[in-house]
């Protein structure tokens, strides 16, 4: 993406659209699968209980406080890290990330990249090539944070036998974990090691930008930690720790549709090794994803309507391209 010229990604874009046949393909391969997990789902609830599990939706306000500051993490520390390395406010387009963020979770990995380096093209006062290279470094960045904290998890449970206890939940996440520890371990030393080469924003710069994705990622195992705390407290830390491992090891296995149905069946999956009444964990699990996927259809509704979508960046008077902060 760093030696893509001025109108390479509008072209490459409407190449796209002209191959019909591969997006229908694509397109009923992503529904496939969504309903396949759906489909899942429901299984899962249904031999658990659905009134069971309707009864024992967590009560606590505290559950859906810490929900909504998990949800919102994401794309507050990016709208401070675009802040940064774009030198614009864009305090008032918290809506551009918060679709980013639908784009990502509920359609298509990565989907949400490309939607915000399509809109800061029209938006955003820089030259294309600079956008096109700072969403670049900022998702190398931010899947740096992610499978540096990943393959240290996976390697803290591989020794202590935790991981057993996962595989045996769900074997097919089997595959899950050897392209996270293989993505991990081959880009992490890559990244590390080619750094120069790879990203372009000033070293300071792009410290300051991982630290921001670091801070966010642990932000949100905390939260997340203390929304199941708050409904199972009698559970161990470890036992959760477990959890947020899975989870990780999903947001690193590239181009995954639909990550918040993922999480949901991955809880369910591991509700029986919790010293918890089942249709509790269920509960709890289905909240989750049941408030993400109202939240996805809410925000992606709400920035479809023009009053609700922030106006673009006004170019400097005579049309001067700005460079990026720190090149």
């Amino acid at each position: 993406m760093l030696f893509l010229k001025r109108n390479d990604l509008q072209d490459m874009l409407d190449r796209l659209r002209e191959k019909r046949s591969l997006m229908i393909a694509l397109r009923v391969l992503q529904v496939t699968f969504v309903t396949a997990v759906v489909v899942f789902l429901a299984g899962r609830l249904s031999d658990i209980g659905w009134s069971d599990v309707a009864d024992a939706l967590p009560t606590t306000p505290w559950y859906y406080i810490f929900f909504l500051g998990w949800f919102f993490a994401i794309p507050i520390a990016e709208l401070f890290v675009y802040k940064l390395i774009w030198g614009e406010n864009l305090t008032s387009r918290l809506g551009v990330f918060l679709r980013k963020r639908v784009y990502n979770y509920a359609v298509l990995s990565y989907s949400g990249e490309a939607y915000l380096a399509m809109w800061a093209r029209k938006a955003i006062p820089l030259d294309n090539r600079k956008i096109l290279s700072t969403v670049k470094d900022s998702t190398i960045l931010s899947g740096l944070a992610s499978n540096t904290f990943t393959v240290l998890l996976l390697g803290v449970f591989l020794v202590t036998g935790q991981l057993a206890v996962l595989l045996e939940a769900d074997p097919d996440f089997e595959a899950y974990f050897i392209v996270a520890a293989l993505v991990g371990l081959i880009l992490v030393p890559m990244i590390l090691r080619f750094r120069k080469s790879i990203i372009a924003l000033p070293g300071r710069l792009a410290l300051q930008v991982f630290a921001i994705h670091m801070v966010r990622l642990i932000l949100m195992l905390v939260l997340q930690t203390a929304m199941w705390a708050v409904v199972l407290p009698q559970v161990p830390f470890e036992t959760w720790l477990m959890f947020l491992t899975a989870q990780l090891v999903l947001t690193r296995v590239p181009f995954l549709p639909n990550t918040d149905l993922m999480y949901l069946g991955l809880g369910l999956s591991l509700s029986g090794y919790l010293e918890a009444p089942e249709a509790t964990v269920a509960g709890m699990f289905l909240a989750a994803g049941a408030l993400s996927q109202i939240l996805n259809v809410a925000i992606y509704g709400l920035t479809s309507f023009r009053q609700f979508m922030p106006a673009p960046i006004k170019p400097p008077k005579g049309g001067r391209v700005v460079p990026a902060k720190g090149t």
